[in-house]
C-alpha cells in the first residue's frame, strides 16, 4: 500500500492577522510571519541576557551580519561582499545619488519621472536641480517606454535609473535589455527592486545593474526599518561614502584616513540589528517557501481578483493583460472617490492602498502567497456592494 503524501503546511498559520482580516497591502509593507516575530524577540533577549556590548553578542551580530548577507547574495546572485545594510529603498538609492561625483551636464535617464516611486525619482531630481540633466522617457498607460528612445538617450549619460516593477500597475520592466543597453554604452545602471525582491526572481549579473536597492518590509516579510543596497564591487569605487566613522574608516598617525573594503566603506555606526535578525529569518522563511511557489501562488490569487473586478461596472483595471509582464500588484480606478472605499473596505477588515497612475487616484490591491483566491473573491464583492 502506498503511503500518502505528506500534507503541505498551511502557511496562512504563520501569520495571525489572516485569522481576522484580509490584507493585501503587501506592496507597502507586508506582515511578519511568525518565525520573524520571534527571531527579533530572541535577538532582543539574547542582548538582555548577555549584555548588548559583551563579547559574546558582539561575536553573535558578526556572525548574524555574515548570514544575511550570504542569505541576500543567494536571493540576487551576488557576493555577500556587496551587501550593504540599508534603513530603506530609499537610503539605498539616496546612497548612490549623493555618491557620485557628478559634473555640470551629466545626464541620467529615468523613466517615466513622476509615474516613478518618488524614492527613484526625487534624488535624480534634485541633482537636474544641482546641474545634472534628467532625461525623462515617455511612457504608455502601463509604464511601459520605447527602447529606441531609451538606446538614444543612453548615448553619452552618465547613469539610467529605472524600477524593476512599478509600485503602481505592477508592470515588470525589460531590465535585462536594458541593462545591456546601458553597458554598452558605459552608463552606471541602478535598480529600484522595491516591487520585485521576495515576489519574483531578482539576478543582479542577469539585469547587468551596478547598484540595487530594496526594502526587507514589503515582499520579503522582514521587520520594518532595515533594507538592502547591492553595489557591485567595481561601481563601489565610484562611490564617496555619505557618512563616515569608525565602523566604515581609520585614522592613521599622520591623520590619514583610510576608508575599508565593502561592505563597511558605505555602513557608518551601528545597524539595526534586531531588524536584522528579523531580516534574516524572513529571507529563510521565502526562501524555504521558493521564490517560483511564491510568484504562482501570487498571480493566482492576483488573477481572480482582476477576474472578479472586470465584472463589475464602472471599474477600469491598470496593467498589462499578460500576467507574464506584471507583479501580483492590481490597480483599478473606481467611479467614487477611492480613498473613501479604501477608508469603508478597512472598516470592514479588507487592507488595500490608494495610490496614483499618471496622475489618477486609483486603488491597489498586493496580493501575497499568504492570500487566497476566496479572498479575492470576497474584496471584490465588497466593492461592488459599495459602489
Amino acid at each position: 500500500m502506498t503511503a500518502a503524501a505528506p500534507e503541505e503546511p498551511d502557511l496562512r498559520l504563520d501569520f495571525p492577522m489572516t485569522k481576522k482580516m484580509i490584507y493585501m497591502n503587501n506592496g507597502a509593507v507586508a506582515p511578519t510571519p511568525l518565525a520573524v516575530v520571534k527571531a527579533t524577540t530572541d535577538f532582543m533577549v539574547k542582548c538582555a541576557d548577555e549584555g548588548p556590548d559583551a563579547q559574546a553578542t558582539s561575536d553573535y551580530i558578526t556572525s548574524l551580519l555574515k548570514e544575511l548577507r550570504t542569505r541576500v547574495a543567494h536571493l540576487i546572485n551576488c557576493e555577500p561582499e556587496e551587501v550593504v545594510l540599508t534603513q530603506s529603498t530609499t537610503e539605498g538609492i539616496n546612497i548612490v545619488a549623493n555618491g557620485i561625483s557628478w559634473k555640470k551636464g551629466d545626464a541620467i535617464v529615468a523613466r517615466g519621472g513622476r509615474h516613478e516611486h518618488p524614492a527613484n525619482y526625487l534624488p535624480w531630481l534634485r541633482l537636474s536641480q544641482k546641474g545634472a540633466v534628467l532625461k525623462e522617457l515617455a511612457i504608455d498607460e502601463n509604464g511601459f517606454f520605447d527602447m529606441g528612445e531609451l538606446e538614444q538617450s543612453v548615448r553619452g549619460s552618465r547613469l539610467v535609473t529605472m524600477s524593476h516593477a512599478l509600485y503602481n500597475t505592477g508592470a515588470i520592466l525589460p531590465l535585462e535589455e536594458v541593462g545591456r543597453i546601458a553597458n554598452d554604452n558605459n552608463a552606471l545602471f541602478c535598480v529600484d527592486a522595491a516591487q520585485t525582491a521576495g515576489t519574483i526572481k531578482v539576478d543582479v549579473r542577469r539585469i547587468g545593474c551596478h547598484f540595487m536597492a530594496f526594502p526587507g518590509f514589503k515582499w520579503l516579510c522582514g521587520p520594518m526599518g532595515i533594507g538592502v543596497l547591492y553595489c557591485n564591487k567595481k561601481a563601489a569605487e565610484m562611490i564617496e561614502p555619505p557618512s563616515i566613522g569608525g565602523e566604515s574608516a581609520t585614522v592613521s598617525d599622520s591623520g590619514i584616513i583610510a576608508v575599508r573594503e565593502m561592505p563597511h566603506k558605505l555602513q557608518t555606526g551601528f545597524r539595526n540589528y534586531p531588524g536584522a535578525a528579523g531580516l534574516e529569518a524572513a529571507l529563510r522563511y521565502v526562501l524555504r517557501v521558493g521564490i517560483d511557489n511564491v510568484r504562482a501562488a501570487n498571480i493566482k490569487v492576483a488573477e481572480a481578483l482582476r477576474q472578479e473586478l472586470s465584472k463589475i461596472q464602472g471599474v477600469t483595471l491598470y496593467g498589462p493583460d499578460d500576467a507574464e509582464k506584471r507583479t501580483s500588484i492590481v490597480t483599478f480606478s473606481v467611479p467614487k472617490d477611492p480613498s473613501v472605499i479604501v477608508s469603508k473596505l478597512e472598516e470592514s477588515g479588507t487592507v488595500l492602498a490608494q495610490r496614483e497612475v499618471v496622475g489618477r487616484k486609483i486603488i491597489r490591491a498586493a496580493p501575497h502567497f499568504f492570500n487566497t483566491e476566496a479572498e479575492a473573491a470576497t474584496v471584490a464583492a465588497q466593492i461592488k456592494a459599495l459602489l
